[in-house]
C-alpha cells in the first residue's frame, strides 16, 4: 500500500509540474517566430483555458499578428498583449501593472495591428477561450524594421572605461562555423543582465561571474540553456557557442535535462529546456523525432540499464504530449549503456556525460 501511494504521489507531482510548465500558463509560454506562420491548440483546461505566446523584436520595428480560430469560429475568445523590456512572467506585480497593454476580443478572427517594439522588447500575448474547448488557432506574424541602420549582428555594450575586461559571446553554426544571430539571455551581474539579439555580444565586466545563466535561441536551431554559466575575469574572454540545426538525420544532445538518480523521473530544473524542445515541435509540425535515452555504465546491469534508459526517453515523450505535442510524432528508444560518450569514465563529470538524452530528427 505504501509503495502504491508513493508511486501515485510521484505521478501526481509529475502531472502537476507538467501543467505548470505548459503554455496554458505564463511560465510555459511558447517563444514564437516574429515572422512566420504556425498553429497551436488550446489544451482544453477546466479553468483558465489559455494560450501564452512571446515574441521578441530583433530590432526596432512594427509587429502585426493575424489570429484565426480554425475549429469553432463562433466562440468568443479574449486576449491581451503586454509590452515589456524583460520577460513579463518574471516581473513583480507592481511592475506588471505599469506596463503597456492592449485588450481585445475575437470571434473567429482578430488582427493585432501596428504594435511598436524597440529592439529586444517582448510582446507577450495571452488568449483565453471557454473551458474544455480545444480550438486550433492559426497565427501569422509579420515584422517590419523601422531603423534600417540598426545593427543586429554585433552588439557592443562596452563601458567607456577601457580598463575593464571584455567578455565576448559568439554564436556559430555547429557544422559550417558561420556566424548566426539569435536571442541571447544573460543573468548573473548588473552589467550583463538582459536579453539581446546578436551573433556577437561584447560586454565590459567588473567582476567574474561564477553562477550566471545563459539561454540562446536561434530560429532553425536547437536552443541552448546553461543554469550555472561561469565567466572568468581576464583581459578578454571569448565564449563561442556552436548550435545544431534541426535537420533530418541530425543527432543532438538535450542540454540541461536531468533525472533523479537511478530513477526515470524528470527533475523540475529540466522543464525550461524541455519547453524549448516543445516550442520547436509545436512550431514545426512537419518534424518527427526519436528520443534516445542513455545511462552510465555503472548504474545497473545491461538489462536494467536498457529498461531505465527507455523509461527516461518515455518520460520525455510524456512531458511533451502533456504539453500539446502529438504522441505519434515522438519515438522513445532506450540504448542502456551501449553507447557511452566515455567508455571508462574517470570522474563524475564524465559519468554525467554518459547519462544523456539525445534527439534525432526523423526523415518524413
Amino acid at each position: 500500500m505504501k509503495i502504491f501511494l508513493f508511486l501515485f504521489f510521484t505521478a501526481a507531482l509529475n502531472v502537476l509540474f507538467a501543467q505548470r510548465s505548459s503554455y496554458n500558463n505564463c511560465s510555459g509560454a511558447v517563444f514564437a517566430p516574429i515572422e512566420g506562420s504556425f498553429s497551436l491548440s488550446f489544451l482544453g483546461e477546466k479553468k483558465q483555458n489559455q494560450m501564452w505566446l512571446v515574441f521578441i523584436a530583433p530590432k526596432s520595428g512594427r509587429f502585426q499578428l493575424d489570429i484565426t480560430s480554425i475549429s469553432t469560429s463562433l466562440t468568443i475568445s479574449k486576449g491581451v498583449v503586454y509590452i515589456s523590456n524583460e520577460e513579463w512572467c518574471g516581473l513583480p506585480p507592481a511592475q506588471k501593472s505599469k506596463l503597456d497593454s492592449t485588450s481585445f476580443e475575437m470571434r473567429g478572427q482578430y488582427l493585432l495591428k501596428d504594435i511598436e517594439l524597440e529592439k529586444n522588447q517582448y510582446a507577450t500575448i495571452c488568449i483565453e477561450t471557454p473551458a474544455r474547448l480545444e480550438n486550433d488557432v492559426f497565427f501569422k506574424s509579420t515584422f517590419t524594421g523601422t531603423r534600417p541602420n540598426e545593427d543586429e549582428q554585433i552588439l557592443n555594450l562596452l563601458s567607456n572605461n577601457d580598463t575593464l575586461p571584455i567578455y565576448t559571446l559568439v554564436l556559430r553554426d555547429g557544422q559550417t562555423r558561420a556566424p548566426i544571430a539569435g536571442r541571447i539571455s544573460l543573468q548573473g551581474a548588473p552589467e550583463i543582465n538582459g536579453s539581446y539579439f546578436a551573433s556577437q555580444l561584447n560586454i565590459s565586466l567588473k567582476q567574474p561571474i561564477k553562477k550566471g545563466s545563459l539561454k540562446i535561441e536561434v530560429p532553425g536551431y536547437f536552443p541552448v540553456e546553461y543554469k550555472e554559466h561561469r565567466i572568468p575575469l581576464g583581459a578578454i574572454y571569448i565564449d563561442t557557442i556552436y548550435l545544431s540545426g534541426f535537420k533530418a538525420g541530425e543527432l543532438t544532445k538535450l542540454e540541461q535535462v536531468y533525472f533523479s538518480a537511478g530513477l526515470p523521473e524528470i527533475m523540475e530544473e529540466s522543464y525550461a529546456q524541455l519547453n524549448r524542445l516543445r516550442d520547436l515541435l509545436l512550431l514545426n509540425p512537419q518534424i518527427n523525432i526519436e528520443i534516445h535515452g542513455h545511462v552510465n555504465l555503472d548504474e545497473n546491469s545491461a538489462k536494467k540499464a536498457q529498461k531505465l534508459s527507455k523509461q527516461r526517453a518515455e518520460m520525455v515523450k510524456d512531458y511533451l504530449v502533456q504539453n500539446g505535442v502529438a504522441a505519434k510524432r515522438l519515438y522513445p528508444i532506450g540504448f542502456g549503456s551501449s553507447k557511452p560518450v566515455y567508455k571508462q569514465p574517470k570522474d563524475e563529470e564524465e559519468k554525467e556525460a554518459n547519462r544523456r538524452v539525445e534527439i534525432l530528427i526523423k526523415e518524413n
